[in-house]
Parts: structure tokens; C-alpha cells; sequence
């Protein structure tokens, strides 16, 4: 009897497990029209900084401009591009509107990002806040953005697989 409730139960629960994972999934992958965005993250800092955001953006389409993005957690959010400074130290310069062609593109350090100025919170290690990214075709799209170390290179991918 005991063995039959506890199958039973067992049984039950194995939709839920895909639908747990599948969940994950969604909130680190969006997709508008021809385009689908994965591995939204920014770097953790302190409250009144800046931080920038990266992700990778596969375009099976036309191409689409990126026009800005924007966040209730900061004062601005500006498309920026890395240059090496005069004293060998990494900076970001605003660039504007930035053409995305149709294949795979990415923000990422030491190319482009996506500045976020006048946090009014940390961002720790394993949080995540909502960010609206804004095409020159007037849509608009609901990201996820995990928030990685400090002194992060990349998406961890910790706590989920793709």
C-alpha cells in the first residue's frame, strides 16, 4: 500500500520537475519576432555606481537596429562600446543605435554593453532585475538579468543548462 502511494506521488510530481527547468529557461531567454536573446547578466556593485549589462542575441531575420534599453534600478541606460584609455585602462564610450545584421551578435566586456547609470540598489551576486530593451522597429522586450561577481568575464550558467 505504502509502495503504491509513494509511486502515485512520484508520478505526480515528474510534470512539475520540466516544468521547473523549463521555467529557468524562460527567464534567461526571450524572444520577440525573429530574435531571441540569451544570457542576460550584469556585474554586482554598490548602490549610486554604474554597471553594464551583456548578452547574446541571435537573429533569425532581418536586420534591427538595438535602439536603448531602460530599467526602473537606474537614473540611464546607454549603449556603450570598449576603448582602451590613454593610461591602459579599459573605458566605455557612448555609441548609440547599434545595427544588429542577422546571425549571432553579442554585448559583451571589451565590445559592447550596455551602461547602466545611477543604480538606486546593490546588485549582489545571484540577484536578478528586469531590464526593457527597445528595437528601432518600436518593439519592445522583457529581460531577466542575472547579476554575476564583481569581477565576472561571462555568464556563470549556475542553476540552469542551456
Amino acid at each position: 500500500m505504502i509502495r503504491t502511494v509513494l509511486c502515485a506521488a512520484l508520478f505526480c510530481l515528474l510534470p512539475v520537475i520540466p516544468a521547473a527547468l523549463a521555467q529557468d529557461e524562460h527567464d534567461h531567454e526571450a524572444r520577440i519576432g525573429n530574435l531571441t536573446i540569451v544570457h542576460p547578466w550584469a556585474r554586482a556593485t554598490a548602490a549610486g555606481g554604474d554597471t553594464l549589462v551583456f548578452m547574446e542575441i541571435d537573429n533569425d531575420g532581418e536586420a534591427v537596429q538595438l535602439a536603448g534599453a531602460a530599467t526602473a534600478i537606474a537614473t540611464s541606460v546607454e549603449i556603450v562600446g570598449a576603448a582602451l584609455g590613454a593610461d591602459g585602462k579599459m573605458t566605455y564610450r557612448t555609441v548609440g543605435a547599434v545595427q544588429i545584421a542577422p546571425g549571432h551578435f553579442a554585448l559583451e566586456p571589451d565590445g559592447l554593453g550596455l551602461r547602466l547609470t545611477g543604480l538606486s540598489q546593490d546588485l549582489v551576486a545571484g540577484d536578478e532585475f528586469e531590464l526593457e530593451v527597445m528595437f528601432g522597429n518600436g518593439e519592445h522586450l522583457d529581460l531577466h538579468v542575472e547579476v554575476e561577481a564583481a569581477d565576472a568575464t561571462g555568464h556563470s550558467h549556475a542553476g540552469h543548462s542551456h
